[in-house]
């Protein structure tokens, strides 16, 4: 792989993927104003993507300690500082929203750590949780964004699988926008760093066609075709 293909790369720790919403939420609850909290300030948030991983995570935290801070449960959320102590939090209360949370927590360290074998396992973990922890939408989104990290950081590891991890959550219709659009973007980068312009350009025409004209992934869909020429000529893979 050349240096200027592996620079092409999104960064491992870009974390624009905030959740989406629609007017269906209009008469929104708690919780899906949270949801509508992040489509409107994303613009502000993507700058910066490690410090959105923080961001995301210590306000959903917040705002499920919010919902729980008359309880326990809140106050022993809040006093999780390590990753010990978010695992046992997660072991000892299943099916609570906080659980995913810590387990989020913990598979992003364990990613900026450089532990990535490590921060996959974590990311399936809080992907699993997250299927006993409701509906609400911020839970959904953070199960969709447990479920790319795990493929992104396989894909990283040269793990077989680890594309069609990424594939399927590009493909699912009930993701986030930013999620999908993610995805697609990282498969495309994925597909040039490896010299396949013809996958690549199939991801940049389905995103294209998948997301709308304003979604936060146009200027780096553009920025990556003007720095690989090979794209504009490239027939899309089928």
């Amino acid at each position: 792989m050349s240096e200027d293909s592996a620079r092409r790369q999104p960064p491992a720790d870009d974390d624009r993927n905030l959740v989406v919403v629609d007017d269906d939420f209009q008469n929104a609850d708690a919780e899906d104003r949270l949801w509508l909290f992040w489509e409107r300030n994303k613009a502000l948030i993507v700058r910066s993507s490690t410090l959105a991983i923080l961001a995301i995570l210590g306000a959903i935290g917040h705002h499920f300690w919010q919902k729980a801070q008359q309880e326990e449960v809140g106050a022993e959320y809040a006093s999780c500082q390590d990753e010990a102590a978010r695992r046992a939090f997660a072991s000892r209360h299943p099916g609570d929203p906080l659980a995913v949370v810590a387990l989020a927590e913990v598979a992003d360290d364990l990613k900026r750590a450089g532990k990535l074998a490590e921060a996959a396992k974590a990311y399936d973990e809080a992907g699993s949780a997250a299927l006993g922890a409701g509906e609400s939408p911020v839970v959904r989104a953070l199960g969709l964004r447990a479920r790319l990290y795990a493929g992104l950081v396989r894909a990283e590891l040269g793990e077989k699988g680890a594309e069609a991890a990424v594939a399927a959550v590009a493909e699912e219709p009930s993701a986030p926008e930013t999620l999908r659009g993610f995805a697609m973007l990282s498969l495309a980068n994925i597909a040039v760093a490896r010299g396949d312009s013809a996958e690549a350009a199939k991801w940049l025409n389905l995103m294209d066609k998948r997301l709308r004209p304003g979604s936060v992934w146009q200027s780096d869909k553009a920025f990556l075709v003007r720095s690989e020429p090979s794209l504009t000529s490239a027939p899309a893979a089928k």
